[in-house]
């Protein structure tokens, strides 16, 4: 076999839990460890420079993050690969960069040989920030590339490096078919998860640039080309059940035509009527201004003449209102006074005044006096009248005299100041109070009581008293009787108003009332002299008042009169006056009728000139009197138009919401109506329509399904074609093996009903769906409902859905077996195989036909002891032949591949290592079918 290009070297270092780790992809290997020891890890690791987006990749159940931190934990961490290619070699890296950058990582590569020892410094990883200068240091030239940098350049996209490297390892047809060889690749690296439903999916995908690719939800197809279909049977339905709103909808239609034709002719006329009506009513006005101005003048003199005579009146008789009351106070006065004097009043007044002004005097004196004090003022006044009285009495013999016989003046007063003036008033007659029995031993008594009040003091025996504060009794001697009688009455007075102000104090109301009656009494006799005097003056100017009472009269009946003749003239200039402002207020009101008629136009929102309409012959005439009239009866032409076109709306609407909908496009009104009234007279007509309809309809729904069922054709073509392609190559350790399209029949089979039925009605054929013919209609019927059924469970039909896949595969021993799933083939041999054979065939199909056989691809086999030693060769040579390096993986070695790489632990099991020293080279002779190690 000759030498091809591609891969020949992976190297691990500081990752997926290895040390280091280096495996040949140049030629068959066998990678033996034990269980869970990492083998899957070192295959999976190629996902990241090769298929290169994550999207695309699968990492045995754990998510992005986790394979990340798995594989780029640090930023000493690298999956590198070394490929021969025609320019040379090449590496390509896939560099983390730690945690720091969130388990991150960078694609890489340069033009030379993989050597792990440029990656290291003594004992250590160099780290990717300082890798790049180490490399140029060496006499490299790194390139730093995102993912779709990378993909282009395996795959032979452009590129911004395509000067300075060329990685082309992936010759693909079409650079755009890059994701289905990811995914295929990705796939054929896990082959215990490939299955028939990835078949069938590679297929399409490998095969869609030869397909309409189209996806088809055949209720949707069938509903949208029946709709119209089913519209317009309900229309034609509707359309003869609606046979009254239809008449009614042409009646008023014909009658809107003839009211617009109206409204038309008479819409200018009354606009220049109106114009006209200004200059109309001004002329009226300026005629009825002029005879109001007149007769305006004519009513103010007659009103000043009136308004003079008027008051003339007014006086005369306020004149004589004064002359009656003059004559009523008189007659009253008279009544009054006729038998009394002036003297008998001024006697009566003069009574009444004293009689006030002495108890006004009482009550005043009284006024701020309690009866306590005035009975105290009493009881003094008595004491002292009393004590006036016995001094009168015993003026000649009484003890003060006595003792100024024996005293002087000035001693008897000393001592009078301790003795009651009482006492010393009683009489020392013989039948008086004071008997003196001893004269001598009284004189000395009286000496030695003088001997004791000196100075104003009295001497006691143990006390003195102070008697100066004290007033000296004031006796009357015989010389002073008339001195005491004048007192005793002025007493006596005083005793009298004390009495009396007593009386009034102790009820004043009523003192109070008595006074009130009296003032009343006073005032009453005052106003009587008042008047009786007036009386007196009246009864001199009686005759002259008499005189003049005549008259007023008479002056009064002449003013009377001329205000009759006034008051006629008036009303006739009030009846001129008031035809006048009446007709002014007509005209005025003609014109406010006619503002409000004319605001409530509406003919300017009316279309009365388009359209169908029906001219008015009659001739128009307008009187401006009736001008207001006719405008409101255009009005309500006009509002009736509005109303006609109001019930042609809603009418048309009730005919619309019946399901009549296919002429509401129109662009024109009249022309939709006119339309439906067309339809409804040639209904027959509507009918064949709608036939037609049903036959183009099924038409258009075959159309549509008829790039599936070509598809499908398409699909088994390709599929025959790559068989065949299949068939020129020895496939392992079978004589044949094909990928056969089944369709599935009951599916195919009501497509092509429907394409076929379809094909006879463009032929010309009479075949209608409408008819009464059962078998047509049933079996499309039938075939629609199965469609549209399976259309619906899966949201939409897609050329997956026509078909299913089996795989024939024929053994050394010629016989024929068949499988619908890869995982029910009889060994594990012939599963492996089957799997490998889908994957390879398929990435195959994908590349470029002049380089295809130019590049290795390598291949990834698990558990691959599970397979007998003459299944793996054969599986060796059928994938080498096909151009890919198959890599087994088992926990013992397999002699059957041209290397075998184990697995060492180093670090006390902490890590993986397998270099390229621990690689076994297994020598096989061809001839003798020998192994040697």
């Amino acid at each position: 076999m000759k030498n091809l290009y591609g891969l020949s070297k992976l190297a691990l270092l500081n990752t997926a839990g290895y040390a280091k780790c280096v495996i040949p992809l140049d030629k068959s290997s066998s990678i033996c460890a034990p269980n869970n020891t990492g083998k899957s890890s070192v295959i999976n690791a190629l996902q990241f420079p090769l298929i290169n987006d994550l999207r695309l990749t699968e990492w045995d159940g754990h998510d992005l993050d986790e394979t990340r931190k798995f594989y780029f934990s640090s930023d000493q961490s690298y999956i590198l690969l070394e490929a021969d290619l025609p320019h040379g070699p090449v590496v390509i890296g896939v560099a983390g960069l730690g945690k720091i950058a969130g388990y991150a990582h960078q694609f890489f590569c340069y033009q030379g040989k993989l050597d792990l020892e440029q990656y290291t410094q003594g004992k250590t990883i160099i780290k990717f920030t300082k890798l790049f200068n180490h490399l140029k240091e060496q006499g490299f030239n790194p390139i730093e590339l995102k993912a779709q940098e990378l993909n282009a350049l395996l795959t032979g996209g452009a590129t911004p490096f395509d000067g300075d490297i060329n990685l082309k390892m992936i010759p693909l047809n079409n650079v755009q078919d890059s994701a289905i060889y990811k995914e295929i690749f990705r796939r054929i690296l896990n082959l215990h998860k490939l299955g028939a439903a990835d078949v069938k999916r590679f297929m399409l995908r490998v095969f869609e640039r030869h397909m309409s690719n189209s996806k088809v939800d055949f209720y949707e197809v069938w509903r949208r080309s029946f709709d119209k279909v089913n519209r317009a049977k309900r229309e034609l339905k509707a359309l003869e059940s609606m046979q009254e709103p239809i008449s009614a909808l042409e009646s008023m239609l014909e009658n809107q035509t003839v009211l617009k034709g109206k409204l038309a002719a008479y819409a200018p006329k009354i606009d220049q009527a109106l114009i006209d009506f200004d200059t109309y009513q001004q002329a009226q006005l300026d005629d009825l201004n002029l005879a109001l101005e007149d007769i305006e003048q004519e009513k103010h003199e007659f009103e000043q003449k009136q308004q003079l005579y008027v008051q003339q009146s007014r006086d005369i008789e306020r004149k004589q209102t004064q002359i009656e009351q003059w004559f009523l106070d008189f007659n009253a006065l008279k009544a009054e006074f006729e038998l009394v004097n002036k003297a008998t009043l001024k006697v009566s007044l003069a009574q009444f005044k004293q009689d006030y002004e002495s108890l006004s005097h009482s009550i005043n004196s009284a006024q701020g006096q309690s009866l306590h004090t005035l009975d105290y003022r009493i009881s003094e006044t008595q004491k002292q009248i009393k004590s006036l009285k016995l001094q009168l009495k015993n003026l000649e013999f009484n003890l003060f005299t006595r003792m100024r016989e024996d005293l002087s003046l000035k001693e008897v007063e000393e001592i009078s100041r301790i003795l009651n003036p009482d006492i010393l008033s009683f009489a020392t007659t013989s039948n008086g109070d004071i008997t003196i029995t001893d004269e001598d031993a009284f004189g000395a008594f009286l000496e030695q009581l003088s001997e004791n009040v000196k100075g104003g003091v009295l001497t006691l025996p143990g006390a003195t008293i102070k008697l100066k504060k004290l007033s000296a009794v004031q006796m009357q001697s015989g010389e002073n009787k008339e001195q005491l009688t004048a007192q005793l009455n002025a007493l006596e007075n005083s005793l009298q108003e004390f009495k009396q102000q007593r009386d009034v104090a102790a009820n004043v109301a009523e003192k109070q009332k008595e006074k009130d009656t009296l003032y009343d009494e006073l005032i009453s006799a005052e106003s009587a002299l008042k008047r009786f005097e007036q009386f007196e003056v009246m009864l001199q100017s009686i005759d002259a008042q008499a005189m003049l009472k005549e008259q007023l009269l008479a002056e009064r009946e002449q003013v009377d009169d001329y205000l009759q003749d006034i008051q006629a003239n008036s009303g006739s200039i009030a009846d001129r006056r008031s035809i006048i402002k009446s007709k002014k207020e007509l005209i005025s009101r003609q014109a406010d009728r006619l503002r409000q008629v004319k605001s409530e136009r509406i003919d300017h929102t009316l279309d009365l000139y388009s359209g169908k309409v029906t001219p008015y012959m009659i001739d128009i005439q307008i009187d401006f009197d009736n001008l207001s009239d006719l405008v409101h009866h255009f009005n309500k032409d006009c509002q009736e138009l509005r109303n006609f076109d109001i019930n042609v709306r809603n009418t048309y609407l009730h005919i619309y919401n019946a399901g009549i909908t296919k002429f509401d496009n129109e662009n024109d009104e009249f022309s939709k109506y006119q339309k439906l009234i067309s339809a409804f007279h040639n209904i027959d007509n509507e009918r064949d329509a709608v036939e037609r309809q049903a036959r183009v309809a099924l038409t258009e729904v075959a159309a549509t399904i008829k790039g599936l069922r070509e598809d499908l054709d398409r699909l088994r073509r390709e599929m025959n074609s790559f068989n065949k392609g299949i068939s020129q190559h020895r496939i392992s350790n079978l004589q044949a093996f094909k990928i056969n399209v089944i369709p599935r029949k009951m599916l195919v089979d009501s497509i092509d009903t429907i394409i076929s039925t379809s094909s006879q009605f463009e032929q010309g054929d009479t075949l209608d769906l409408l008819s009464q013919e059962p078998y047509s209609e049933t079996a499309v019927n039938e075939a629609k409902d199965h469609l549209i059924k399976l259309a619906s469970d899966k949201a939409g039909l897609t050329l997956t859905d026509l078909f299913d896949i089996r795989f024939e595969v024929v053994n050394r021993a010629g016989e024929t077996e068949h499988f619908e799933k890869i995982d029910s083939a009889g060994s594990n041999g012939t599963r492996i195989t089957i799997k490998l054979l889908c994957g390879m065939l398929f990435i195959r199909y994908l590349l470029s036909d002049q380089e295809q056989n130019l590049y290795r691809i390598p291949i990834y086999i698990d558990e691959a002891a599970d397979i007998d030693p003459q299944n793996q060769k054969a599986i060796i040579e059928t994938a080498l032949s096909f151009g890919f390096v198959p890599i087994f993986a088992s926990v013992k070695p397999q002699i059957s591949c041209d290397y075998i790489v184990p697995i060492r632990s180093v670090k006390d099991g902490a890590q993986n290592w397998v270099d390229e020293k621990d690689w076994i080279e297994v020598e096989h002779d061809s001839l003798t079918k020998n192994t040697e190690i």
